[in-house]
């Protein structure tokens, strides 16, 4: 019996294919017991392959895995991958599970499992390996088939050695550390993991380099680094295709081949000179063009070798300029890294996977690279909800304007299967007309991020015309450019989002390019800029049409030029000059167009901001593009001119309002949806409804906050006003890798809806990535459809016809807890920093000790988290009450921070005062707006001022913010709340009559039509949320109250007693009070104990 380690592997995946041996691993590694001696020939009628089973095996956990060979012709491995899952698929049916296949050429062999189990997905699903290159290093298979020595014969083992997306994060994590390493050499920083958040923190000293190359400036740093890993990574995957002098292995015998002098400055004397002299050179101006770093080629073999690609990728940019030298050994290290790792050149998708860095991946990088991405709002959207999502964008789409539903279904049909005979042949009006529309589509994701949803509708789009038009493969990369240069646009805020955007789409060109050939420009496509807004310094820029008269430069105009005409329409000759940008090729000349191009942009801004001095005059130190502002409607003008997109399409980013401070007043001006409350999603849907033209799509994954949300109220009306197409609603889903929030994909057509118009709507509930997957894939054509009539402006339930009813019925002749006279709900105190202010009961008795009078400012506390249903635990915790002005916080006439109110506290109050001087630093660094200028930078932050006297009152409810349960609880011991919490407090209506109706199982139902739970599945009780619930006056209180008293006093004795006949009794009060039928109080408690009989009965006692 042979051994297998991993020496033997390295041998094997290095080695031409050979069936004897293979043969041999499948009985001795495998442990495989019906192998066939002779390979049973396959019948199939073909003349590029030749098939053969050689035999079976079950596995250990009872799966059936048929062993298969294929001889290929020459080269066809390589280049072939679509298709070739096809070939096992018929035999899945004769009772395999799955099989394990090699496709053999005489030079390379792939190695694919393929599987047709129920719980991956409907579709078959193929990964795989390609191997014989006898200088690949092969490290993902060498380590995981001899992991797998012991455990080949469990078939769930050998699926996780075919795993892609544990090679996606082995492959990240250490990516993410040579980044790290080459921003910490140069800052002597790195991002540490604290909590669940990355912060910055110095391990080391700075390189020189920092202070005088990159002048202390961070992000300069890190988006110099990514640009240069993002370009190097890109060359391997040019590498992969054959295309650096034709050496599969270029870049590794690049560095070692170099000497030690070169190694020592590697970036400057081969990469940028690669970069710059040859990658965005024409051959034939390679021997004039200047000295890149002054050294030209000299370094670089095969220099003549190495294609003209230009694009902007290895266009020298202002960042380019920065001069830096890294050590040998950490280029050395990084080409190790990526020397360890297949790149497959093309993108995988949800059934097809070749075990290997592909460039979606480059999309995960960027997405979780920068450390803080996800407190921007930014999360990488999983492959199946892109697929998803640009499919029924793109049917929509084309099924505008049709009215017949069997024509509709056909559309679907055809965008799901690619079979043109749907559309009734090639050559058919429908098919000819749909051909069209796809030509014409004008698509734009404007928060691209990684561009994962354009470059899903770039395959989408390639593969229906493919079927259509029915072009050659050689005409390929062709469609896929027309695609690009004509059909998709894109924006983000990100500049390192924007490059690696552009990054994908041209390697999905190279993926079909025959031979190596220059890559199309994204300058005016994939661009940075501010999605949201489209002014400078409050001046808006979103105009039609501006005129430039000619004249000398005056005080009006601040600098704009003469353009040499009488008049011009400045939008006019930035659109033109942007679509000559495109077809020039020299990349000089390109350079002078950009700067033209900016130059008028600058202009134009001028134009706009007229008698607006000091806008016109910083216009002259802007960079163009930046992340301030992005101008629609002249960069994208030709797309304006048609009327808008035809579909707006992305995942925008999730930011919460309070970190939207700087721009709020912009956004207040500019969108009908506007709140202070409002997260910054909420902006991009009422943006995206504005680009499209009549008609078109809107299509996002964003949060559902807004579906309850007081400030969801505008988006909610803004959205039934447009024909709702699909609501998919993640409730407390792992939708994104490791981040549970609730989201929704919405599909919107930008029109009137149609009557009785039924939408698509589906609800998850609970689920983490692996549940998520399983049951997208298993519901996803059986979805079901909701009544738009029954969605309106008030919050979003998506409950049935009954339990609208219900809804109804329980709000009939009701008041709103808020309207009521004498209730009030009060929100806890905000310190602005709790290590100060919030003690223990040790520091409490220490400082009442050291002087009685301490006992005044020290009050008693509890947090959220202590609350429970009817009562609360008790705390170690207190709070120092020192509002504003303190110990003169009675004195009405103080107006900012007293520095005698300070003197005071410090004499009559010392030990206070010191306590609260150790924590100064940190104190002063709250609110810098009014710490230490509003109010003392010892007071607290917010202090309740007008109502802290409602924390002192005898008896209240109280709840937390954020809770496990539903659960109010009475307070008669005077405690103060934080800010994550709350208090209700009554003059007219008895508070344990409160109590008792807030905790009923009527008013918790009631709450899930309004109210937001967080993705964790807590309750999220707002002051706003609790104030909307319906109070309906009952003719006495006594009844409630009594039950309540008697629960309180059961609780006193014993917290954990259970008091479950009380609350259902106080539960039927509450039914009987809201006049519920029967069947409705099973709507609000499917298991109530009582039956109908009893309830009946207990309605008429």
């Amino acid at each position: 019996m042979a051994t297998y380690n991993k020496e033997t592997f390295k041998h094997l995946f290095q080695s031409k294919f050979n069936l004897s041996k293979w043969q041999m691993l499948l009985q001795d590694y495998f442990h495989a017991d019906k192998v066939r001696v002779s390979p049973e020939v396959l019948d199939e009628d073909a003349e590029d392959r030749k098939g053969y089973f050689l035999g079976s095996m079950t596995t250990q956990d009872n799966y059936e895995l048929g062993f298969f060979y294929y001889e290929m012709e020459d080269g066809s491995v390589l280049r072939r991958k679509v298709g070739l899952r096809n070939l096992i698929r018929p035999y899945l049916g004769y009772g395999f599970d799955a099989a394990l296949a090699v496709f053999n050429d005489g030079t390379n062999w792939r190695l694919s499992l393929i599987c047709d189990l129920k719980e991956d997905a409907t579709s078959t699903k193929r990964f795989t390996y390609v191997f014989g290159d006898e200088k690949a290093f092969y490290k993902t298979p060498i380590l995981r088939f001899e992991s797998l020595r012991t455990k080949a014969n469990e078939f769930l083992e050998i699926k996780k050695a075919f795993s892609v997306e544990a090679l996606s994060d082995d492959f990240f994590d250490e990516y993410r550390k040579q980044y790290a390493e080459f921003v910490k050499f140069l800052t002597g920083k790195e991002y540490v993991k604290k909590g669940n958040k990355w912060v910055e923190q110095k391990t080391g000293e700075p390189d020189a380099q920092y202070f005088t190359s990159f002048k202390e400036d961070d992000k300069l740093v890190r988006d110099y680094i990514k640009k240069m890993m993002g370009r190097i990574v890109f060359l391997y995957f040019l590498q992969s295709k054959g295309w650096l002098a034709g050496n599969l292995h270029y870049m590794h015998d690049l560095f070692y081949d170099a000497s030690d002098e070169v190694k020592g400055n590697f970036l400057d004397k081969v990469l940028e000179p690669m970069f710059f002299g040859l990658l965005n050179t024409k051959p034939e101006d390679r021997s004039s063009a200047p000295l890149v770093n002054e050294v030209g080629v000299k370094y670089i073999p095969n220099a003549d070798e190495i294609p003209y690609l230009n694009g902007g990728l290895f266009q020298q940019e202002k960042i380019d300029e920065v001069d830096s030298v890294f050590p040998a050994g950490m280029f050395q290290s990084l080409f190790d890294f990526f020397d360890s790792y297949n790149f497959t050149i093309d993108e995988n998708d949800p059934n097809d996977a070749e075990v290997g860095v592909d460039p979606e991946m480059l999309g995960k990088i960027f997405e979780n690279l920068l450390e803080d991405n996800k407190d921007k709002g930014a999360f990488y959207t999983p492959k199946e909800i892109v697929r998803y999502m640009c499919q029924e964008s793109l049917t929509a789409y084309l099924q505008t304007g049709i009215e017949d539903a069997e024509v509709k279904e056909h559309i679907a049909n055809f965008v799901k299967t690619n079979d043109v005979e749907e559309l009734g042949g090639a050559s058919s009006e429908l098919a000819m007309s749909i051909d069209q529309k796809l030509i014409d589509v004008k698509i734009c994701d404007p928060a691209i991020g990684s561009g994962a949803f354009p470059m899903g509708l770039l395959r989408e789009l390639y593969a229906c015309r493919k079927s259509i038009e029915i072009f050659e493969e050689d005409n390929a990369a062709d469609i896929k450019r027309h695609i690009i240069q004509n059909n998709i646009y894109g924006v983000d805020i990100e500049k390192g989002a924007v490059d690696i955007a552009r990054l994908r789409f041209w390697l999905a060109l190279i993926i079909d390019e025959k031979e190596p050939m220059p890559l199309p420009n994204l300058d005016f496509k994939i661009m940075q800029g501010n999605s949201l807004l489209e002014s400078y310094k409050g001046v808006d820029l979103d105009v039609t049409s501006k005129k430039l008269k000619t004249g000398k430069d005056t005080k009006k105009t601040r600098g704009v030029l003469s353009l040499g005409f009488e008049e011009t329409d400045v939008q006019k000759t930035i659109q033109d000059l942007v679509k000559s940008y495109f077809s020039i090729t020299d990349h000089t000349l390109r350079a002078q167009r950009r700067q033209q191009i900016d130059k008028y942009v600058k202009d134009y801004i001028k134009i706009c901001a007229e008698g607006n001095h000091e806008v016109q005059d910083a216009v002259d130190e802007l960079e163009i593009p930046n992340d301030q502002f992005f101008l629609w409607h002249t960069y994208f003008a030709d797309v304006f001119e048609q009327g808008g997109f035809d579909i707006v399409i992305g995942n925008p980013p999730y930011v919460e309002a309070k970190k939207l401070k700087n721009i709020a007043s912009t956004l207040k001006k500019d969108y009908t949806v506007y709140s202070g409350t409002a997260d910054l999603s909420i902006y991009f849907i009422e943006h995206g409804m504005n680009l499209l033209a009549k008609d078109g799509i809107l299509s996002y994954i964003t949060t559902n906050k807004f579906f309850n949300t007081g400030y969801g109220k505008a988006v909610r009306k803004f959205l039934v006003g447009n024909q709702i197409n699909a609501l998919i609603n993640f409730e407390q889903v792992e939708v994104f890798e490791n981040i549970l929030v609730s989201s929704v994909v919405i599909n919107v057509r930008k029109s009137l809806p149609v009557t009785n118009n039924r939408f698509v709507y589906e609800r998850f509930y609970k689920l983490d990535a692996k549940q998520f997957r399983m049951e997208f894939a298993e519901k996803l054509e059986l979805f079901g459809f909701y009544p738009q009539e029954f969605l309106d402006e008030n919050e979003w339930s998506f409950s049935d016809v009954a339990g609208l009813l219900l809804k109804r019925k329980i709000e009939k002749d009701s008041y709103s807890l808020a309207s009521l006279k004498g209730v009030n709900i009060y929100r806890g105190i905000t310190t602005g920093y709790n290590p100060a202010f919030i003690i223990t009961d040790e520091q409490k008795d220490s400082l009442i000790a050291q002087d009685a009078r301490n006992k005044e400012v020290i009050k008693n506390m509890l947090q959220g988290r202590n609350i429970r249903k009817w009562y609360y635990n008790e705390s170690d915790e207190n709070l120092l009450f020192l509002p504003w002005h303190f110990p003169l916080h009675e004195d009405m006439e103080l107006k900012g921070a007293s520095e005698k109110a300070e003197s005071l506290l410090k004499e009559d109050f010392p030990a206070i005062y010191q306590h609260l001087l150790i924590h100064k630093e940190a104190l002063l660094d709250r609110n810098q707006e009014e710490t230490g200028k509003r109010y003392e930078w010892y007071a607290l932050q917010r202090c309740a001022a007008s109502y802290y006297s409602e924390f002192e009152k005898n008896e209240k409810v109280i709840w937390g913010l954020t809770a496990n349960n539903w659960a109010f609880a009475y307070d008669d011991k005077q405690h103060y709340l934080p800010s994550n919490g709350y208090i209700l407090t009554s003059t007219d209506i008895p508070i344990r009559y409160l109590l008792g109706w807030l905790n009923s199982k009527l008013m918790h139902h009631y709450f899930h039509y309004i109210g937001v739970m967080t993705a964790g599945g807590a309750y999220t009780l707002k002051a706003a949320t609790i104030s909307a619930l319906p109070f309906k006056i009952p003719e006495e209180y006594m009844a409630i109250e009594e039950k309540v008293d008697a629960i309180l006093m059961v609780k006193n004795k014993d917290k954990q007693a259970d008091t479950t006949a009380l609350e259902n009794q106080i539960d039927f009060l509450v039914y009987h009070l809201y006049g519920l039928t029967y069947d409705e109080v099973l709507i609000v408690d499917p298991d109530t104990p009582i039956s109908r009989e009893e309830y009946e009965a207990y309605k008429e006692e």
